[in-house]
């Protein structure tokens, strides 16, 4: 046992934990939703990327934040990945650094290339890995023989004779509390219409705002629009359309939402069904990503959770809109009892590990 963490014992320092997980929005809000169950218990530090949404997000939590340099494999381009091994071998050595000056008596992965020089070098120190797709994401695959548990949003079968426990997806409790009202006059909706709400991610889906952009005027005459159009894609608003860039409290939009278009992130899908939104997923295509977007929305649509719509096919996006507000009955009432919100399991999960002697 080091000096730092006998130090903490014998004054009565509360334990630490680490977070880690990046790249988008979608790796770093389901760990911010366990902080009302662990933050006060323990001392929270979040490492991810030196700059990145992780850092914006996990600051204006109040959490801890450490920076480190991560390489990223980049799919289909041999040559680029030719300095991955070194690179990943120093952010491997800053993570072991980091982990024995906090002295966590916990990690809990989310995946995403910032987390796995943290999952490789956790040592002693139990470590919890969550998965939000229908497969183990790459990081995770490569760290999942170091995990005490690894828990999943989908049920997903055992890897490499590791037990994989579902739980559901980490979600944020304010999603539950959003004020409709609020949203409606942000939106200068009138409530005569039904509400839509498109949501491309924090980075923006360029083929969604582009065939949304496409068709805005036949949506909007069915519909009011409020478009996530993702960091820096900008546009103008107008009577039945209400662009903004991206915000971290979606709660208000959701609350307005009679209706939802989304990409296949495992995150947006599980927040939207626990909330019971019908939507439609316009997955982000296999070639553009190792195929996870597309298994979810074939998950979803396979169990009658929601409709889905091929990203070359978004000509059709109207057309699929009416088909999704004709069976919006028969979604919402597939998404209950279904088990989206795995919070309080994962919570207690990571709880009862950190308090191992």
């Amino acid at each position: 046992m080091n000096i730092i963490r006998l130090t903490g014992i014998i004054i009565g320092m509360r334990k630490k934990i680490v977070i880690t997980g990046g790249g988008t929005a979608g790796h770093v809000v389901p760990l911010l939703a366990l902080l009302p169950f662990l933050s006060s218990r323990y001392e929270v530090h979040f490492i991810g990327r030196r700059e990145g949404i992780e850092r914006e997000l996990a600051e204006a939590e109040n959490v801890v934040y450490h920076g480190i340099d991560c390489p990223k494999f980049t799919r289909g381009k041999l040559l680029a990945n030719f300095a991955v091994p070194f690179s990943l071998l120093r952010a491997r050595r800053k993570a072991a650094a980091l982990l024995e000056e906090i002295s966590p008596s916990l990690i809990l992965s989310k995946g995403g290339y910032v987390s796995l020089p943290v999952a490789l070098e956790c040592g002693d120190i139990p470590l919890v890995i969550h998965e939000s797709d229908t497969s183990l994401g790459l990081a995770n695959r490569l760290a999942a023989k170091r995990a005490s548990v690894i828990c999943s949003s989908f049920p997903l079968p055992d890897f490499k004779g590791i037990r994989i426990t579902r739980t559901g997806s980490p979600l944020r409790k304010s999603i539950y509390f959003g004020d409709k009202e609020k949203a409606m006059r942000m939106c200068g909706f009138s409530g005569r219409k039904k509400v839509l709400l498109i949501m491309g991610g924090s980075l923006g889906a360029k083929a969604v705002n582009d065939g949304v952009d496409a068709h805005i005027r036949e949506l909007t005459s069915a519909y009011d629009v409020i478009h996530l159009r993702g960091r820096g894609n900008r546009a103008a608003p107008f009577a039945g359309y209400f662009p903004i860039e991206f915000t971290p409290k979606p709660q208000d939009l959701f609350a307005a939402a009679d209706l939802a278009v989304t990409r296949g992130g495992g995150n947006s899908l599980f927040e939207l069904g626990a909330l019971g939104i019908p939507m439609l997923i316009i997955p982000l295509p296999k070639g553009a990503s190792r195929g996870d977007q597309v298994n979810n929305a074939e998950f979803f649509s396979a169990h009658g959770l929601a409709l889905t719509l091929a990203q070359t096919e978004i000509d059709r996006l109207p057309e699929k809109l009416s088909l999704l507000e004709s069976k919006s009955y028969q979604l919402t009432a597939a998404m209950q009892g279904f088990g989206f919100d795995g919070t309080s399991e994962i919570a207690d999960i990571c709880i009862r590990l950190a308090e191992k002697p």
